[in-house]
């Protein structure tokens, strides 16, 4: 999948920096390409590729790591290997709101821009040298991002667009990298609307680029819904986040990320029905996951109660506060201690306000 990718605004979820970074990361976990001219990806890694993508979004991270971990002993020379083990650590990070071992992450990507530069000097016509370059980069500023740097974000985030952008000069047809075009145009001037009288505003073609994406992209297809369903979430556009999210959700239904977009999606447009539904069926999802989750398990069931309340269905809700208020005892790691402190607030501030069973 490209690059450049996200709890934002208000919507009550995972965050605006976790948006921009899911539309990063499914922008990488796509590009498996290779082009009548050198340098070409070499069959087997393509292969390795592929099922590492396809384990990735099953969210089966172990596997998906071996997998990339065999594709760097095979080929230690090409950028691939590092930036796909630098994509799994960040889209179990994205799951599990794990925070990043940003030394092995760091390394992994200066690596990986390393060999992608060796490429751009071999091979200057070639489009992959400067993708998997702005890759890297894409990835170094969605770190800044999420480490609350917008403004250097933007900065690396211009240096992977360049590299994107020479990439479809030289191949116009390479779909791939119009996730990571698209995704930076569209969050740069979202997150400096201040400065769009001088910079221009230029969302709607970073959206039309990704639409392009999610039409005509052989690999990168997940990467271009995901990051849309993120932007129309984000321009209040319900319908069409809630069709990007479910048409991800066709090919991988039990992926929470897209769980989530379609969810949150439903959930502002009003239907909370629906909501409800998905809601609960994240919340399995969850539970029976290899690997337990409990701050993502207490933000479902919240989220449950929120929608019960506005339907005016209060039954059931009362052993969904008390499941919340279990684990008020829980060690939370440090980056989650705040946000589940007030998670549990708001659950007492439910209880004694409403009446629930």
């Amino acid at each position: 999948m490209a690059t450049l990718e996200i709890e934002y605004l208000g919507l009550n979820k995972r965050s605006c920096v976790r948006r921009f970074a899911v539309a990063v990361f499914v922008s990488l976990l796509a590009n498996c390409t290779s082009f009548a001219e050198e340098p070409r990806t070499p069959r087997e890694l393509s292969s390795l590729v592929a099922a590492g993508i396809d384990y990735t979004l099953r969210q089966e991270y172990g596997r998906a790591d071996s997998v990339f971990e065999l594709a760097l002993s095979k080929y230690p020379g090409h950028p691939l290997g590092y930036l796909y083990k630098a994509a799994v650590m960040e889209a179990r990070s994205m799951d599990y709101l794990d925070p990043l071992d940003f030394n092995r992450y760091d390394s992994l990507l200066a690596i990986a821009k390393s060999e992608s530069e060796k490429i751009v000097d071999a091979y200057p016509n070639s489009p992959l040298g400067y993708y998997y370059r702005g890759t890297a980069i894409g990835y170094d500023a969605y770190a800044r991002v999420d480490a609350g740097n917008w403004f250097a974000g933007i900065v690396k985030g211009l240096s992977a667009a360049s590299d994107f952008k020479k990439t479809v000069e030289l191949d116009s047809t390479f779909y791939d990298a119009y996730v990571g075009v698209g995704t930076y145009y569209y969050w740069k001037s979202r997150k400096t609307e201040f400065l769009n009288w001088a910079l221009g505003d230029r969302r709607a073609e970073g959206m039309n680029l990704l639409r392009i994406a999610s039409e005509r992209a052989d690999n990168n297809r997940f990467a271009a819904l995901s990051a849309l369903a993120a932007i129309y979430l984000d321009s209040q556009q319900y319908r069409e986040s809630m069709e990007c999210a479910r048409l991800a959700l066709e090919r991988y239904p039990e992926n929470r990320i897209f769980l989530w977009e379609l969810a949150e999606a439903q959930e502002q447009s009003g239907n909370y029905a629906d909501a409800m539904r998905t809601y609960q069926h994240l919340l399995t999802n969850i539970l029976t996951a290899k690997i337990s989750n409990p701050y993502n398990e207490i933000l479902c069931r919240m989220d449950i109660v929120k929608a019960g309340i506005a339907l005016k269905e209060t039954n059931g809700l009362g052993s969904q506060i008390d499941a919340i208020l279990a684990y008020e005892h829980f060690d939370f790691p440090k980056n989650l201690t705040n946000r589940a402190k007030n998670k549990f607030e708001q659950a007492r501030n439910i209880r004694s306000q409403f009446v629930v069973k």
